[in-house]
C-alpha cells in the first residue's frame, strides 16, 4: 500500500512527512531540518534576493524557536509560510532604509571574477536573472508569490492553496493574471530591446 504524501508533488524529506503526520509535540531540531529548505523556496518566491537568503532564512527560524511551543494544529507548512512572508516583509522593509542611507556604497561581489564560466556566459546569465527579478518585482505580491511558487519552485496549485491559505480556485485566478502579466511585462521589454536597436 503507498502512502500518500501530503504536499503533493514537492519532495520533501522524509522528516518533513513524519512532522506533518504525527501529533507528538514538535522538536524545534526536526523542523529546522525537514522545513528550511522549502523555506528557502518560499522566500525567493517573496521576492528575498539569493544573496539574503540563508540569512532570512535563519531569521525565520528564529522566530519559529520562539514560538513553536505555542503552535497548535496540523497546518505547521501554512503556519512557517506565514512567519516567512511577515519576515520577508520586514526584511523589505529594512533594506529600503538602509539603501537610503548607504547609496553608492555597496560593492557587488558578483562583479568579481571566478573560474567557472566565461565572462559572456556570466554577463547573459546575470543578464537574464537581473530581467526575470525586475519583471517579477513590477508584479503585485500575491501574483508574484502564485507565480514563483507554481512555475519557478514547482508547487501544485493545491500546495500554494495550503500554504497561503487561500482556496485552490484563487490561486488559479492569481496565476491566471500573473502569467498574463508577466508575458505582458516580457513582451514590453522586448519592444524596448528593439527600439534600442
Amino acid at each position: 500500500m503507498a502512502t500518500e504524501r501530503p504536499y503533493g508533488n514537492v519532495d520533501l524529506p522524509a522528516a518533513a512527512s513524519d512532522l506533518a503526520t504525527t501529533h507528538a509535540p514538535l522538536d524545534f531540531t526536526r523542523v529546522y531540518e525537514a522545513w528550511f529548505d522549502p523555506c528557502l523556496r518560499w522566500l525567493r518566491a517573496l521576492g528575498i534576493p539569493d544573496a539574503d537568503l540563508e540569512d532570512v532564512g535563519q531569521e525565520v527560524f528564529v522566530v519559529v524557536r520562539r514560538k513553536l511551543a505555542a503552535f497548535e494544529g496540523d497546518k505547521l507548512a501554512g503556519w512557517l509560510y506565514g512567519i516567512a512572508a511577515r519576515t520577508a516583509s520586514d526584511h523589505r522593509r529594512r533594506a529600503w532604509f538602509r539603501r537610503l542611507w548607504t547609496r553608492g556604497s555597496r560593492v557587488e561581489l558578483e562583479g568579481l571574477p571566478h573560474a567557472a564560466a566565461g565572462p559572456a556566459e556570466l554577463y547573459e546569465r546575470r543578464e537574464a536573472e537581473r530581467l526575470l527579478d525586475g519583471v517579477l518585482a513590477r508584479m503585485s505580491e500575491k501574483r508574484r508569490v502564485a507565480f514563483a511558487l507554481y512555475e519557478i519552485e514547482g508547487y501544485s496549485g493545491e500546495e500554494i492553496a495550503q500554504l497561503l491559505g487561500v482556496p485552490v480556485a484563487t490561486v488559479w485566478t492569481r496565476l491566471h493574471h500573473a502569467r498574463k502579466e508577466f508575458l505582458a511585462r516580457v513582451a514590453e521589454l522586448q519592444r524596448k530591446h528593439e527600439e534600442v536597436r
